[in-house]
């Protein structure tokens, strides 16, 4: 279920399904509305998951369900994806657990991404699963991983709160009990900036990006 309110001047975009967040093409279609709805104002937004996980990626249900179901899956995780990188106002994704793979993706396509310190990872796992990447997912990870997280693509490897900022998932981390505090200085400060200067400077650093994320193929799944 995704959900979005408004609150002290920016809008908070709520992912909590009651489980585990997985991103099936419902969910996906459904933020990429909340972020349509959101850009009326220019408000700072907040994309939240749920306690102990922000998301565990993409539905496997989806991709069992045969090539048709699992493209538009692909697909409407690029729209996703491209729907934040192409948002007029600051994005702001807050991890309070576990985000790996497709919550990985949102943290990258962020314009700042906060953490919790504990005991959860985040992170690209495919080939330790047995699949290869969607290329736009590649893509992000290659424009905004510092080399140890480019690395980590091919690898698999599932980085801690802290090592994940270190390699580019995060922007900060903070300990559990000043997430709030700090969720609502990012948003004051986001808040406080000049709505069309950021998003004038938004589109030109997203600019290449937006552009290779919009030309990356999505896999022959047939």
């Amino acid at each position: 279920m995704i959900t979005n309110a408004s609150q002290d001047g920016a809008h908070i975009i709520t992912l909590d399904d009651g489980k585990v967040n997985a991103l099936n093409k419902d969910k996906l279609d459904a933020l990429v509305a909340a972020l349509a709805e959101c850009a009326t104002d220019q408000a700072p937004v907040a994309i939240r998951g749920r306690k102990g996980i922000f998301s565990a990626g993409f539905d496997l249900k989806g991709f069992a369900a045969g090539p048709d179901v699992a493209t538009a899956q692909l697909q409407a995780g690029k729209d996703a994806i491209l729907a934040i990188l192409r948002h007029p106002a600051p994005v702001v994704t807050v991890c309070e657990g576990h985000a790996y793979p497709g919550g990985a993706f949102l943290m990258l396509a962020a314009d700042h991404a906060i953490g919790v310190d504990g005991d959860f990872v985040v992170g690209m796992n495919e080939s330790a699963i047995g699949m290869v990447l969607p290329l736009y997912a590649t893509t992000l990870g290659m424009a905004r991983l510092a080399p140890a997280g480019r690395k980590a693509i091919a690898t698999g490897e599932l980085f801690n709160s802290r090592r994940g900022m270190e390699v580019g998932y995060f922007d900060r981390v903070v300990a559990p009990d000043a997430l709030d505090a700090t969720v609502d200085h990012v948003l004051t400060h986001m808040k406080s900036l000049n709505a069309g200067a950021f998003g004038g400077n938004k589109q030109i650093i997203n600019a290449q990006l937006v552009k290779d994320v919009e030309a990356a193929p999505l896999p022959d799944l047939g």
